[in-house]
């Protein structure tokens, strides 16, 4: 099933209601989510991802405001929004 434009604000909400769930769960448990330390991208094609990086809606965690990335680390293999580990290949080899 192919994703539009239009339901990104719809695809928002419904993520931002999940992580909620989790943070309230995660305080029941003492534990705490971290929002200085979260990302998120769009996914997508080559083409699609050019459109919304960036012009996508943002993330709002409480307080906090995140916006979408181009790449994102994610154990410790960086991401493109692409899908496509392009840059991480690239990091790995100049280090």
């Amino acid at each position: 099933m192919q994703c539009q434009r239009e339901d990104t604000t719809t695809a928002i909400q419904r993520l931002e209601m999940c992580i909620s769930d989790v943070s309230h769960w995660m305080a029941a448990n003492r534990l705490k989510l971290n929002a200085d330390k979260t990302e998120f991208l769009w996914a997508s094609s080559t083409y699609g991802a050019a459109s919304l990086v960036g012009n996508g809606p943002p993330l709002q965690l409480g307080d906090k405001t995140i916006t979408a990335s181009n790449h994102v680390g994610l154990l410790g293999v960086t991401i493109s929004s692409d899908l496509s580990i392009d840059k991480h290949v690239s990091n790995t080899s100049s280090s």
